[in-house]
């Protein structure tokens, strides 16, 4: 006998539809994952990109610094050459003479006449390298620095400073305290600058007395620096030194080359002025006694470059401020366009009509600077990537990558790591990359 078969258990409705949920939501985690999987890998070959760019610009940047250190070494062949001395200033032009090399392919193809692939060496095939301009020197400047040298090196800077501050225009700023408070007179700040430097810890070294400018009593004590400086920077921690000081003085002072300025490069108006008015043969001088004259006539002689005036000795210097008008007027008889365009329009239209000139004592400007070949020069060498991601309109939507590399190079340094003997003097004595 058969047994009557069971009825079929009833599915429960909650049940119904659970696998693909399921696998919908298995789904949905794998998207999830993909996408940041995705996402990150984007995000890491973006930055490796980034980081193969800033390391390609940093050593296109080095390339430029090795071109002008080259440049550099051909001027200072020029400058020992008696008959080439003074000629020729080829650091002047050195952003040109690095189209050839750091330029893209129109730009080789312009300073040099034909395209970079018919020659190897020539241009940069991944991105574009140069210099800032012209290369600049230190040696228009006055080195703080020697305030570590002997006696008269220390009374030469502090006669220079003294000098630098002893116009009326800048009463103000020594009537009033500086930043932090401390009130100081023009002879206070001179020593305040020399002292942080010297290694001495007498005040301006005057015996018997102390160095005592209130370091220790600041919010954040420190102390002197006691030393030469590394950097200019530094100087802004000696006592009133503050914004406003730095704004009005900064720009004369510099911690390399030489203890005396060098005339041939000089453009700092107020710096000029010092000069002169520490080398005039008579200190009772009328132009001495107005300042706007002779600031006038510090103004022409920082313009006298172009002009075509070129001062390879102190007696070119001395013989030009004592008759700016009619060293121009030599000029341009001589046939130089500078000159005579200025001697055309007249020499009053770049001195407001004032008769102008000054008698200088050579000895007296002997101490103080010298003339003749550039001893540093500072260099702001650039490397550049651009962005291949571009935008509809052919633009770059990321901005280029760029690597800027500053140095100074004196030409008097002893390079004591010379791995061929013998090896010409020269070497890098700051190195800094922005």
């Amino acid at each position: 006998m058969m047994k009557p078969k069971s009825p079929r258990p009833k599915r429960r409705r909650k049940q119904r539809g659970i696998a693909i949920i399921v696998v919908l939501i298995a789904i949905s985690i794998c998207l999830v994952i993909t996408n940041q999987f995705g996402s990150t890998t984007v995000t890491d070959m973006m930055a490796a990109a980034n980081y193969r760019d800033q390391m390609r610009a940093h050593f296109l940047a080095r390339s430029a610094i090795n071109l002008s250190e080259l440049v550099i070494r051909i001027q200072q062949r020029l400058d020992n050459s008696k008959e080439m001395r003074g000629m020729v200033q080829i650091t002047d032009f050195a952003d040109q003479l690095m189209l050839a090399f750091c330029g893209g392919e129109e730009e080789v193809q312009a300073a040099v006449g034909f395209s970079p692939g018919s020659v190897k060496g020539l241009g940069a095939d991944i991105g574009t390298c140069g210099v800032v301009g012209q290369i600049t020197t230190e040696d228009d400047k006055i080195n703080v620095n020697c305030a570590n040298g002997n006696d008269a090196t220390a009374a030469t800077l502090k006669s220079q400073l003294d000098a630098l501050m002893y116009f009326p225009a800048y009463d103000s700023v020594f009537e009033d305290s500086d930043a932090e408070g401390w009130k100081r007179d023009r002879s206070m700040q001179v020593s305040s600058i020399l002292d942080y430097i010297d290694t001495n810890t007498m005040r301006g070294r005057e015996r018997g007395t102390t160095e005592d400018y209130g370091y220790e009593s600041l919010k954040d004590p420190y102390r002197t620096k006691g030393n030469y400086l590394d950097s200019l920077g530094e100087l802004k921690l000696a006592r009133g030194v503050d914004d406003r000081f730095w704004t009005l003085f900064g720009g004369a002072f510099t911690v390399y080359g030489a203890c005396k300025t060098n005339l041939a490069t000089i453009s700092n108006t107020q710096l000029i002025a010092a000069i002169l008015y520490l080398a005039a043969k008579n200190p009772a001088d009328p132009i001495l006694q107005n300042p706007q004259k002779l600031f006038m006539l510090a103004g022409l002689v920082s313009k006298s470059k172009n002009f075509g005036m070129t001062f390879s000795n102190l007696d070119d210097f001395i013989d030009f401020v004592k008759d700016p008008a009619g060293s121009l007027g030599s000029m341009a008889s001589s046939g130089s366009g500078s000159a005579s365009s200025a001697a055309s329009s007249g020499i009053a239209s770049l001195t407001g009509g004032e008769k102008l000139g000054l008698e200088l004592d050579k000895t007296k400007l002997g101490q103080i600077a010298t003339a003749g070949p550039r001893r540093t020069y500072r260099v702001q060498a650039w490397g550049e990537i651009e962005r291949k991601a571009k935008g509809p309109d052919g633009t770059p939507i990321f901005p280029a990558i760029r690597s800027e590399i500053t140095g100074v190079w004196d030409t008097k340094v002893v390079n004591q790591n010379a791995r061929k003997t013998p090896m010409p003097n020269g070497s890098w004595v700051f190195m800094r990359e922005d």
